[in-house]
């Protein structure tokens, strides 16, 4: 074999002791995962002093006697004026310490629809049925201001202060009519409220009351001795229908203090009468 033949010499490799010799480990990859933020925290939702959360909310119920219990709750706004519109009906009251409501409101229609107004703006709508309300008969007069208005109503021919003479000094209630003891007489508003905005309603069920005669008295006091005076009849028709007119007159000078203007046939066709 000649030189030229001769496989190449390797050249040697330095010792190196096994403990000492690297090992070849296969590659670890790591890899920083992007972990979501954290969900932020929920919002706390307020609550009144007496622990109640704030908002409004609004419920109906139907109650004897084409009644319907109304319960407005804003805990967050007490002493806070509420506007409650039913039918051309609009009537005015505050809320209690608590930001409570609580009214109870013959119907004039059924379904029977309440739009509940805060002042701040704040609104919400709720209705309940009235299938009872076909056996009532019910008038209404409706103002806003200082006037004092007394919606009055004579069943079986009564005289003034006589049995069957319904009114606020004698109102009656839901409760006697269903067993037939008479009408009754409701009265709804805040009169402290500057303005106030009330309401007074007769209902008689038809079954045992035949339909009375009715008056609207209206006192001449220094308040409104004078002055316009503006208000609203309101009556159920027999279809069920809210049927609303407007009532606009002069109060008389204030030399009639103490005075009472009398409306009669008011929700047949108004006749104006001085006492």
């Amino acid at each position: 074999m000649s030189a030229a033949d001769a496989p190449p010499v390797q050249p040697a490799l330095p010792f190196v002791p096994d403990n000492a010799r690297g090992v070849n480990l296969p590659a670890q990859v790591y890899t920083a995962s992007a972990s979501a933020p954290p969900p932020p925290p929920e919002a706390e939702v307020p609550v009144s002093p007496f622990g109640l959360p704030c908002g409004l909310s609004v419920q109906s119920e139907a109650m004897p006697g084409a009644m319907v219990a109304l319960d407005v709750m804003a805990p967050c706004r007490p002493g806070m004026r509420v506007a409650v519109e039913h039918a051309g009906l609009t009537l005015a009251a505050v809320t209690d310490r608590a930001g409570l409501l609580t009214m109870d409101i013959p119907a004039l229609e059924t379904p029977a629809f309440f739009t509940v107004r805060l002042a701040d703006g704040e609104e919400a709508v709720t209705v309940a049925g009235l299938p009872d309300l076909i056996d009532f008969g019910r008038v209404a007069v409706s103002w806003q201001g200082a006037a004092e208005i007394e919606l009055h109503a004579f069943e079986q021919g009564a005289g003034f202060g006589a049995p069957g003479h319904v009114w606020q000094g004698a109102p009656g209630s839901a409760a006697g009519a269903a067993i037939g003891a008479g009408g009754f007489l409701t009265r709804l508003g805040d009169a402290s409220l500057a303005p106030a905005q009330l309401a007074q309603v007769y209902s008689h069920p038809l079954a045992t009351v035949p339909a009375p005669r009715l008056s609207v008295d209206i006192p001449v006091t220094d308040a409104t001795c004078g002055r316009p005076l503006s208000a609203h009849s309101h009556r159920v028709t027999p279809e069920g229908r809210a049927e609303a007119r407007r009532i606009t007159l002069t109060m008389p000078g204030c030399d009639a203090v103490g005075e009472y203007l009398v409306l009669q046939n008011l929700f047949d066709g108004p006749r104006l009468a001085r006492n």
